[in-house]
This record gives structure tokens, sequence and C-alpha cells, in this order.
């Protein structure tokens, strides 16, 4: 991330094992309307999904209670998270990038929220774009860099969620003795800007829709501005 992305508050330093909870419902109504334009979808069809990067599960139990027609057939983690996974969706370990067509009998569409490092992320686009239909959840300025043009023939749609938090804000602080309200309200604006959310976009990418043709820009939807129920008890 650059240094004046950090310090305009729209890029951050990634944390540590590129852990980021799918907990922001706002994710969802542009998946599901993207899904539905190119035909992943139908209304009333129910759709076995993958989700190959799982982390403790957030993405799925978020799609469970926002989109109950897209089925998880299975979860998959390389790099277990400790915090709380026995309570979560229940999640196999295992390495994205060792799946093969007979782990995904039944499984029609791949949909997870992969690593953001683009040594791992990069790497994965390859492989699962060539088993499945597949949508990931990333940064939205992607498309828009020099590192993006080797899948450009397998990228087939890009779906703007727009700002998106992965982790719930944090609370008001402490009010300090004798603090006046201006510098109160400074400094909870200061507090609330340390996690701030990230721009985000939902790719779609198929080895067997490869194409010369630019991908399919699906506009940003309305949705409800804060993090899912679930999601909120999920990191309490």
């Amino acid at each position: 991330m650059s240094r004046l992305g950090q310090a305009m508050g729209t890029q951050r330093a990634r944390k540590r094992r590129d852990f980021y909870p799918t907990i922001d419902r706002r994710a969802v109504p542009a998946l599901l309307a993207a899904m539905l334009a190119v035909g992943d979808i139908a209304p009333g069809q129910a759709v076995r999904y993958a989700e190959p990067c799982a982390g403790q599960g957030d993405l799925i139990q978020l799609l469970q209670h926002e989109a109950p027609q897209l089925h998880c057939a299975f979860g998959l983690e390389y790099d277990w998270q400790d915090e709380g996974l026995h309570n979560r969706w229940p999640i196999a370990h295992g390495n994205a990038l060792t799946l093969g067509a007979p782990d995904l009998a039944g499984v029609e569409l791949i949909v997870t929220n992969p690593p953001w490092k683009r040594e791992a992320l990069h790497p994965l686009i390859t492989h699962l774009a060539s088993l499945r239909p597949t949508w990931l959840l990333y940064d939205g300025s992607w498309a828009f860099t020099k590192q993006a043009a080797p899948f450009h023939r397998v990228l087939t749609d890009v779906a703007a969620v727009g700002r998106l938090r992965f982790f719930p804000p944090p609370g008001r602080p402490l009010r300090l003795p004798g603090e006046s309200d201006a510098a109160y309200r400074d400094r909870a604006r200061k507090w609330r800007s340390m996690d701030p959310p990230d721009d985000c976009a939902w790719y779609r990418f198929c080895a067997a829709e490869a194409s010369a043709a630019p991908p399919r820009l699906h506009l940003a939807v309305p949705s409800a501005r804060e993090a899912s129920a679930q999601g909120q008890l999920a990191l309490a």
C-alpha cells in the first residue's frame, strides 16, 4: 500500500497474516446483482459454491444470512485463524492451489475474499479461474493497474462495491478530565479513522469464457451502511 494512500486513509498497511474477515453486509447486494446479470444465479435458484480462502468462515456466514440461495459446499483455509475457529462454520485445512476438478463435483461457483498480497492473489486467480467461474472480493483499484493486464482475458466482470469495513468500527474513546467538547469530538474522529474502510470490488474470472473483450462493469447498488449483526457477534 502506498504511503500517500495510508496517510489519506484510503489505503493502509495490511494486517499480519492478511486476515480480513468479511463481515460488512454491503458486500452482498453488488455480488448478487452482478451474479444475476451474468446468469450465475436465477431468482429462486439454489446455487452451490466453494469458499477456498475461508479464514474463520465469516463470508460463508454472511452469505448464509444475506443470500440464502447461495449454499456453501465447503470451506477451505490454508492458514487457519486461531481466534474462535471452532465456533464458526467447519473449515477444512488445505491449500486452494491444490484444488482440482474432482474436489468441485456439484459445485457451480467459487466465491471468496482471497489474500490481497499480490504474490498470493495472482496464482489464485489463475488456478481458481481454470476450475469454475470465480468471484473474488478485493481492492477496487487493482483493475486499473499494470499488474492486472495478464488477467484481462479471463476477467469477465467487475462489480463495484464501494468502501467496506473488515472490522467493526471502534467505540467511543473515554473522555479525558477537563477536555472540551471540540477537543473530544476531534479526538473521537481521529479514533474512528484508525481503521478506515477499504475501496472494494468483486471480480469474476473464468478461463472457459476467456476473451479479448473488456470486462463488464456493474455499478454499485444501494445497501445498508453497517456491518452485519452476525459479523459483529463473531468478532465480539
